[in-house]
């Protein structure tokens, strides 16, 4: 790193000046492919920053030059959380619509490392709010997901701040999926509360046909299970592609508390998929005892055929790798020829 890199990383002003008088090159990079206004992002004092700017060819040459994950130096004052910068940045004519190499807007960065206190400060230099990057997904989507995570009142926040300035709260990533979906994904119940107050469609299926009752079966999210059931009409009998209810997923992915709340919320137990399997197929063929055991006392019925006429039995039978029936085998003739 050279010593105008240095000066910059430590905000050490006076050598800043010292370098500069010296004819140091500002425009050089590092082999990150960052430049020493890049360096200036890590204080939150605008000096250092500033006297680079001052030569306006300069400034023009560095101040939206991107590194080899296509970062400027505004990204990084978002993602440091430094507002002194950013304020200082968006009034120096920065690129506030320039995106990473995996097209993350600053929005989405400010979203992700949430960053409420930036947000005002970035649309008012007027930041795109609703772009996607290359899997399709809007802040929106991160906004959602991240409400179930660390931090959720200031995630909520910054998914009403996003609201309030339009985004769409029903658009879809590259597997059409909806903010919607990521919050029941991540258990996030505050931000499915306040997509569906503003006009989130709670019945939304992906592309493989999923919907937000599957997702939260899948992540065994119990008290979300309940709510999309009980408030938002999402309904036990939905299938995907392939002809599986949200049941199956709990089953499959032994998440045996919510396959106990699916059951007692209705969910058929002998409900049938495309290849004519019902969740006891399922639940021999994962040796899931405790789900086997809570279909049975919902009425589920151990002797249904699929459509290749095993029935769950069979499964739990096929389950069982060769190998291990070979070793069971030795032992046992080992035990009777002793």
């Amino acid at each position: 790193m050279s010593f105008l890199f240095e000066a910059c990383r430590k905000g050490d002003v006076e050598q800043v000046k010292f370098l500069i008088e010296q004819k140091r090159d500002i425009d050089q990079v590092t082999e990150e492919g960052r430049t020493a206004l890049h360096y200036c992002c890590e204080h939150k004092t605008i000096d250092c920053a500033k006297i680079l700017l001052e030569n306006e060819s300069v400034k023009n040459s560095i101040i939206n030059r991107q590194d080899n994950e296509g970062f400027s130096a505004l990204h990084l004052a978002c993602l440091n959380g430094n507002a002194i910068i950013v304020k200082y940045l968006c009034e120096q004519q920065a690129d506030v619509k320039l995106v990473d190499y995996e097209s993350h807007s600053i929005i989405h960065w400010v979203t992700v490392c949430g960053h409420i206190d930036l947000f005002d400060i970035l649309v008012q230099y007027q930041a795109p709010i609703h772009t996607y990057d290359i899997y399709g997904a809007f802040p929106i989507h991160y906004a959602s997901q991240f409400c179930g995570n660390k931090e959720p009142v200031k995630r909520l926040a910054i998914l009403k701040k996003l609201i309030d300035n339009n985004a769409d709260v029903n658009c879809l990533d590259e597997q059409k999926r909806t903010p919607f979906l990521w919050a029941a994904s991540a258990n996030a119940i505050d931000a499915l509360r306040t997509l569906y107050k503003a006009g989130a469609n709670p019945l939304h299926a992906d592309k493989d046909s999923l919907t937000a009752l599957h997702c939260a079966a899948t992540c065994g999210h119990i008290s979300c299970i309940r709510m999309l059931v009980e408030l938002y009409g999402c309904s036990l009998e939905s299938e995907d592609m392939n002809g599986c209810t949200a049941l199956f997923y709990a089953i499959t992915l032994e998440h045996s508390n919510a396959c106990r709340i699916l059951l007692d919320l209705k969910a058929n137990p002998n409900h049938t998929d495309n290849r004519g399997r019902t969740p006891s197929h399922c639940a021999a063929l994962k040796g899931n005892i405790d789900c086997l055991k809570f279909l049975i006392e919902y009425n589920g019925d151990i002797w249904v055929k699929n459509k290749r006429g095993d029935y769950p039995i069979h499964e739990a039978i096929n389950a069982v790798p060769l190998s291990k029936l070979r070793n069971q085998n030795n032992d046992q003739l080992q035990k009777d020829c002793s």
